[in-house]
């Protein structure tokens, strides 16, 4: 016999024994008043309290012991386990028949209570792991999305925290102090899932078909987001073989034309000199396309890599309105820019190519209508207009880089503008 057992089984005897003990002194303060045969009553209610407490065996013990006191100790002779009287004879087996009798019940009682609170119990754990499971499946569309790593998902971290679990996608076991580890059967890798709970290993099957489900879903979408990845490179490639088609020929054949010119025989000193202009216009325009081709396929990589530090966007602004009257010469430009404006912390040298190309922009005039495609790469405000398309698309993405963002604003007969807003920073304070 194990000793906790022993400890049940010695526990049941003292509480026996003190049951008896005390209907015998009930029994012996009321002796005086009514006959020993109609208080035996009391020792029914030792009897009853047993069988509760402790069940059937217990209460029989108990029905047992209170016949004998109830002989040895009230029908005379006193003290002896004989009974003189025949009347008291009856009135001891009628006794101990209803000891018996009252010991069955309660304790047939006492088993029905117990099996419906155990059923209570397994009613409710089986409606913790349907509300677990439908936790689980809901956070899992919602987490449908979510990049795969240790966890599924915040929403399904949130379901299983509300139910009182977690679950880890690991190789090994890692249970918290107090929690029980329940190996999830999935069809990649490992799952485990934590609780306090116990005999959870009939979710097992059931929340690792969920996380395959989940699993196989995100794995189409994720396959689905590269097939439509490829398209659109495809799109751009597409676009890239228009742009060197396009604007790589007119001054490509410029330039051919103006050397063959040069090489072709005697030319007046101003023919050679508007020819050799030529060539250094179009030698240009071909350089800007390269740079603006490079700077976009950068950006589209993700290796724009600012160098942010705190500038003033006065200058910023000044030297590209500079920049672009190099280009275009003299044009009407007006810079109004507050008083009190603060310092932001960017890549001065892409900040600047940002207003350049917005202020070329301007210059060069998109029409209305367009305001929905003026940030996609090759795109022209007017067809037959210079320029490779390409300036807005790196603005965005210069602007996106460093932090920021850009809108275009356009009202009918009010023109076009753009907004551009970088992060606000706490400047540190200057130390003397």
């Amino acid at each position: 016999m194990s000793a906790v057992r022993f400890r049940a089984v010695a526990l049941g005897a003292v509480e026996v024994l003190a049951a008896v003990g005390a209907a015998t002194g009930v029994v012996a303060l009321l002796d005086k008043i009514a006959p020993p045969a109609g208080l035996g009553a009391i020792y029914l209610l030792a009897v009853l309290l047993l069988a509760i407490r402790r069940g059937l065996v217990a209460a029989l013990a108990t029905s047992v012991l209170s016949v004998l006191a109830l002989n040895f100790f009230f029908f005379q002779p006193l003290h002896r386990l004989t009974i003189a009287d025949r009347e008291n004879v009856a009135a001891l087996v009628v006794f101990a028949i209803a000891s018996v009798v009252v010991a069955r019940l309660a304790a047939d009682a006492r088993d029905r209570a117990d099996e419906a609170e155990s059923r209570a119990r397994v009613a409710a754990a089986r409606e913790w792991e349907a509300s677990l499971l439908a936790e689980v499946a809901s956070s899992l569309l919602a987490d449908s999305a979510a990049p795969l790593g240790d966890g599924l998902g915040p929403a399904l971290a949130s379901a299983l925290e509300r139910s009182g679990a977690r679950l880890e996608l690991s190789s090994a076991p890692a249970p918290g102090a107090g929690e029980s580890a329940v190996r999830l059967p999935t069809s990649e890798g490992s799952a485990w899932l934590y609780t306090r709970e116990f005999g959870l290993e009939r979710l097992a099957e059931p929340l690792a078909k969920l996380i395959d489900v989940a699993l196989e879903r995100r794995r189409l979408g994720e396959q689905a987001a590269h097939a439509d990845a490829v398209r659109r490179a495809d799109v751009a490639k597409t676009a890239v073989l228009h742009a060197i088609s396009h604007d790589l020929r007119s001054p490509l054949t410029a330039i051919a034309t103006a050397g063959a010119a040069l090489g072709a025989g005697e030319l007046s000193a101003g023919d050679r000199a508007d020819l050799v202009s030529v060539i250094e216009d179009e030698t240009a325009r071909l350089a800007r396309l390269v740079d603006d081709l490079l700077d976009l396929s950068r950006i589209e990589a993700g290796a724009a890599n600012p160098n942010p530090d705190w500038c003033d966007l006065r200058d910023v602004l000044a030297g590209a309105a500079e920049q672009v009257r190099g280009k275009v010469g003299e044009l009407p430009l007006e810079l109004d820019l507050p008083a009190e404006l603060p310092l932001v912390r960017v890549d001065s040298v892409q900040a600047e190519r940002v207003f350049t190309n917005l202020i070329e922009n301007a210059v060069k005039f998109s029409p209305p209508g367009d305001r929905l495609h003026v940030f996609e790469p090759f795109f022209r405000g007017r067809e037959g207009r210079p320029g490779s398309g390409l300036g807005l698309a790196i603005c965005r993405g210069f602007v996106e880089a460093n932090g920021g963002r850009i809108r275009v604003q356009s009202r009918a007969r009010e023109g076009t503008s753009f907004a551009v807003s970088f992060p606000l920073v706490e400047q540190p304070l200057q130390t003397p």
